[in-house]
């Protein structure tokens, strides 16, 4: 009884996981600029642990399970990173973070307090 109801808590941590994921990249597909798109890929820190944590406890090995929780740590430490630096260099290049959208002018010591350009 208690290996059944442990397989269904695995298989429902595992679904919900590929849902955060799957979610995520349709996410990063449709979205038009980069920084649109970095915010979409947050779902996927957590489906990742979500899946891990599943596929871990359908084993029932404690050992694994450590090293499972160990993967989804790390995981948790350097994606939300990486994601942080890609926005970052989006950023500082507005040509290609924010596709369609008006690029800013330039700040030079004569427009640094100007008002933005008329359409």
């Amino acid at each position: 009884m208690m290996a059944a109801l442990l397989q269904w808590v695995s298989d429902g941590l595992v679904a919900l996981g590929l849902l955060f994921i799957t979610g995520a990249l349709i996410g990063m597909y449709r979205l038009p600029s980069v920084l649109t798109r970095v915010h979409a890929a947050g779902a996927v820190p957590f489906g990742a642990v979500l899946v891990i944590l599943g596929a871990t406890l359908a084993t029932g090995d404690p050992k694994l399970l450590l090293r499972g929780l160990l993967v989804a740590a790390f995981l948790m430490l350097t994606i939300p990173s990486s994601a942080h630096a890609i926005a970052w260099l989006a950023e500082s290049r507005p040509d290609s973070a924010h596709e369609g959208a008006r690029p800013r002018p330039p700040v030079t010591p004569t427009n640094e307090g100007a008002r933005p350009p008329e359409p």
